[in-house]
């Protein structure tokens, strides 16, 4: 038997890297390009804020703008109040678990503009907690109850959180990427 048998060469442990998760091609991201009028959205936001956005993007008609988590209730309400923007819609709101934190995205719409946009901010994943917008627009307060079920955000001033989807005395938060999934037996 030589000195080398029996053992891993160098450059073999190098190369053998485990197989992805997935199969198939690589994804590629979208380019985020704004169209005239999502860019003319946009503008309007930055203008009406100033500095106080952390960052902003968005793609075709649709920017989207990044907040501190403490001024969520004010910049909603600016949204809704300008006389620019005159966002009176909620769409939409839902959570995206990153693991290190729970990114909110509040879709605004403009009925009588037509325009469109979202409010990101991140909260903490240990104690995801943020200001309740249910005192700006009535359809807050299913999204939030609905946030809160499936990801354990806590919205301070919703007094009504009781659950939505799931049965009283659920344990867990199925939306986190930390909830166990459970193997599917066929009968």
């Amino acid at each position: 038997m030589t000195e080398n048998q029996g053992n891993i060469n160098d450059d073999t442990a190098k190369d053998a890297t485990p197989e992805p998760a997935r199969s198939g091609p690589p994804i590629q991201l979208a380019e985020e390009v704004l169209n005239l009028k999502g860019q003319q959205t946009l503008d309007l936001i930055r203008n009406s804020f100033g500095t106080g956005l952390i960052s902003s993007g968005g793609r075709d008609d649709l920017p989207w703008v990044s907040i501190p988590l403490n001024s969520i209730v004010e910049v909603a309400e600016k949204c809704r109040d300008s006389s620019e923007l005159q966002m009176d819609m909620l769409h939409c709101l839902f959570a995206v678990d990153y693991v290190e934190h729970i990114e909110l995205n509040y879709i605004l719409f403009s009925i009588q503009n037509g325009r469109k946009m979202i409010i990101k901010t991140n909260l903490s994943a240990q104690e995801p907690s943020i200001n309740s917008i249910t005192h700006l627009w009535d359809a807050a307060a299913w999204y939030e109850r609905e946030t809160h079920d499936l990801f354990g955000v806590f919205f301070e001033g919703n007094n009504d959180l009781e659950p939505l989807l799931l049965f009283e005395g659920f344990q867990g938060h199925p939306g986190l990427k930390s909830f166990p999934l459970h193997d599917y037996e066929e009968y």
